[in-house]
């Protein structure tokens, strides 16, 4: 490294020492290009799924003619074909890119192959990493059609209109697609994992050649410029191995109508730049490195056996006047000590207003499923940091109803759940999400995402003061029907709620019972204690399949009581030669 900086140190003096000489004018041709090697500082990143969009700024006074300006020590992950150039003034002609070497005691052709082999595996690396993300948005496009089956199935459940024909095709059909796109998931996974050990091993041969000469990506940027000047000049380009995910905390508090959501980013970046200070940008979306689309392949079918910001112009300049010591100054006497007071006073202003810029919510720009959030805060990211770093994009409270929710048929505990409303401007995206009750942390869970105005629910685990318990009361048989050619199995049902919060809760209770899918069996429900829910949804969507749900409210349970129960009967009556499926036993 000592050596690679060395002679960049000489190449740069070299490259500085003829520039009075091009630049004087005196027996330079117009007709070539006057050369100059430029210092240009990343000044704003836009950071996608895999890769990252770098954007260098510099800024050069240039006198009339053409100019060709060169930037070196480009990552090696740059994807070479996405170079573009900006200028405030003049024309660009072109932009450049190449391995330029660095001339060194022994400069090998082995370096410079090495290093093109690197670029190369990079390259492939980002391009592997496009067909994940396509597959796996495949993938979930798939489920989301099971869910919308499954839907369409539980509304006509019990119904003539319930074709079960049609249903196993549909199921078949959709265990065939994700099978398929799992497989291409799993391809492609493996893949990337012997591209990243080819990268690591070629990494290793590079690193050992250490100072026997090397190359270095370069671009050069042909400019004309017709008059004399200030040109500030942009360079832009992808790079791969940089990638962000959400992270997400619900802080809930019960006793509140409210929840608190704080959305941040988790930035990871190996893309061999560092990024210090950059305005930070993160993207939902993914950007194609292909301009046509994909070719249409036939479709095969077959049997199937079955499968088991802000930007500011001087923040340095900013943080320097917030962190500098305060100047000494002589005792002020009546005269002058009310101006002196004046500039401490504006001093605190502008560190108040500092901090109040640089910690204001992201903005957002483009909607739906594709938004890019910009921090106002300058992030730092050194490239094979260790350290995952966190960038807040937002935090907002959110209208929040809670109730709790017990199943005691399939799972033990009663749990807290939240419904709230995504008040921000925000597009939640999926991500992983640490759950929070008043200062307790309770876990870590999976967040589906939510659109602005969408409503989600979050779940904050058992409350050990709320308890439930089921019990299967007693079972028989029973003869039935005229002259007791009938048979009915009768199961008698018991839940028992407490309260031990100390404060009024409400609760959703979940049980079920049998749907038959023969007329010659019948079921019925009775001796329910508690009316069932009238919500709209699940008397819709969930009733049909046997779900019952109570929705009630409690007060706290008094010391030595029992608590509250709820009882039901549920009946099971057939011909006696009928033999039916096993009930279960609790």
């Amino acid at each position: 490294m000592k050596s690679l900086l060395s002679s960049l140190a000489i190449a740069t003096v070299a490259f500085a020492s003829t520039a009075p000489a091009q630049e004087d004018g005196a027996g330079v041709d117009p007709n070539v290009a006057q050369e100059r090697l430029v210092d240009a500082k990343i000044e704003a990143v836009v950071l996608y799924q895999g890769r990252a969009a770098v954007t260098r700024v510099t800024t050069q006074t240039l006198t009339p003619g053409l100019w060709k300006l060169r930037f070196d020590a480009l990552p090696l992950t740059i994807q070479s074909d996405t170079l573009e150039a900006k200028s405030s003034s003049g024309r660009i002609l072109s932009v450049d890119f190449a391995l330029r070497p660095i001339a060194d005691a022994s400069s090998t052709p082995e370096a410079a192959a090495l290093d093109a082999q690197l670029l190369k595996l990079n390259q492939t690396i980002a391009a592997n990493a496009d067909s994940l993300a396509a597959f796996q948005s495949e993938l979930k496009l798939i489920e989301s059609v099971g869910v919308r089956a499954a839907a369409d199935a539980s509304k006509d459940g019990g119904t003539a209109k319930l074709d079960l024909a049609t249903l196993d095709g549909q199921l078949a059909w959709m265990a065939a697609q994700r099978t398929r796109a799992s497989n291409a998931i799993r391809e492609v996974t493996e893949r990337a994992d012997l591209l990243r050990k080819d990268l690591a091993a070629a990494q290793s041969r590079r690193a050992a050649l250490g100072g026997q000469g090397t190359t270095i990506p370069s671009a050069e940027v042909l400019l004309a410029v017709a008059t004399e000047g200030s040109v500030s000049l942009r360079l832009s380009y992808l790079v791969s191995d940089a990638r962000w995910e959400p992270a997400y905390s619900f802080r809930a508090a019960p006793d509140s109508n409210a929840m608190s959501v704080e959305f941040d980013a988790v930035v990871v970046q190996h893309s061999g730049e560092d990024w210090n200070g950059v305005r930070l940008s993160l993207s939902t979306a993914r950007p194609s490195r292909a301009a046509s689309p994909s070719a249409v392949t036939p479709w095969y079918v077959d049997v199937q056996a079955p499968t088991p910001g802000i930007f500011y112009e001087s923040v340095d300049s900013l943080s320097m006047a917030a962190d500098a010591p305060a100047p000494t100054i002589a005792a002020p006497s009546k005269s002058d000590a009310w101006p002196a007071m004046r500039g401490r006073a504006a001093l605190a202003d502008r560190r108040k207003s500092v901090a109040q810029e640089l910690s204001v919510d992201a903005s957002v720009a483009g909607s739906g499923p594709s938004v890019t959030y910009t921090i106002a805060l300058p992030f730092d990211a050194p490239s094979d940091d260790q350290l995952r770093r966190r960038a807040r994009i937002a935090s907002f409270d959110a209208p929040a109803q809670f109730v709790y929710q017990t199943q005691p048929v399939a799972s033990d505990g009663v749990f807290l759940r939240g419904t709230l409303t995504n008040a921000s401007a925000f597009q939640l995206l999926p991500g992983r999400a640490s759950v929070f009750v008043g200062a307790d942390y309770v876990g870590a869970t999976s967040f589906a995402g939510a659109s602005p105005k969408q409503e989600f629910e979050v779940f904050f685990g058992a409350d050990q003061a709320v308890t439930a318990c089921r019990e299967l009361v007693k079972r028989e048989d029973r003869q039935s029907g005229l002259f007791g050619g009938g048979l009915d199995s009768v199961s008698d049902y018991r839940i028992t709620l407490s309260n031990g919060s100390g404060r009024s809760i409400r609760v959703e209770l979940l049980d079920r019972h049998p749907v038959s899918r023969s007329d010659k069996v019948e079921v019925r429900l009775t001796n329910n204690s508690l009316p069932l829910s009238v919500n709209a949804q699940y008397v819709a969507n969930e009733l049909p399949l046997g779900i019952l749900r109570w929705d009630l409210g409690m007060a706290p349970t008094p010391t030595g009581s029992a608590g509250t129960t709820i009882t039901w009967t549920v009946v099971v009556s057939r011909s006696k030669d009928i033999d039916i499926t096993p009930l279960p036993r609790e």
